[in-house]
């Protein structure tokens, strides 16, 4: 289970090895993922989390959760964290923002 802050930002990062499923408990947030992040035509994908939305980021995607409000969720995988070398692969951050122009 993991707890962000209003605000905080957990990611940008991708798992290389298994499908990543979050379902959100509690809060408001939004997950954005990228398939590609050297591919400049590769759009972001913005998704509009809260309690009860359950999520699949597939192997190899680029994702980041921010938070709106205070943001619980659980991480499933598909495979153990243990068994991956590596489980995560930390990725620069992408130029975008939240707020509405």
């Amino acid at each position: 289970m993991l707890h962000l802050y209003p605000g905080k930002v957990r990611g940008l990062h991708y798992h290389p090895h298994f499908v990543e499923y979050l379902l959100f408990v509690e809060g408001e947030g939004v997950l954005i993922t990228k398939d590609d992040a050297d591919d400049p035509d590769c759009k972001e994908e913005f998704i509009h989390v809260s309690r009860g939305v359950c999520t699949r980021t597939p192997a190899g995607v680029m994702h980041a959760v921010h938070a709106i409000s205070s943001l619980t969720f659980i991480a499933m995988l598909t495979k153990p964290w243990d068994t991956c070398n590596p489980p995560l692969v930390q990725v620069e951050p992408l130029p975008h923002t939240l707020e509405r122009g």
